[in-house]
């Protein structure tokens, strides 16, 4: 069986927000794309989430961004605000 995998870009509206958030320059933060595995010859598909990882040196929090969708998820398919994030960044910090 072949299959056919497409790497999305990864939404550039979305970085921009995160990157407006104070002190998220502290940490370090990895953009992932997400990615679109085709099966050929079916009609099976999956679509991978573009992830973030925001961390520091001891711990890390995954958010998930799926095309045309602006947003953000925690692991757990959680929607996830901003002033969330906001927080979550001041407790990674201490």
């Amino acid at each position: 069986m072949k299959i056919t995998i497409e790497e999305l870009e990864f939404p550039i509206h979305i970085r921009t927000k995160l990157m407006k958030l104070k002190n998220i320059t502290k940490l370090h933060i990895d953009f992932i794309n997400g990615k679109n595995i085709v099966f050929n010859k079916t009609n099976l598909a999956i679509h991978e989430p573009h992830k973030i990882v925001i961390s520091n040196s001891t711990s890390s929090v995954i958010l998930l961004t799926y095309e045309n969708n602006d947003n953000l998820y925690s692991s757990n398919f959680k929607i996830v605000s901003i002033s969330q994030i906001s927080k979550v960044i001041t407790k990674l910090l201490d």
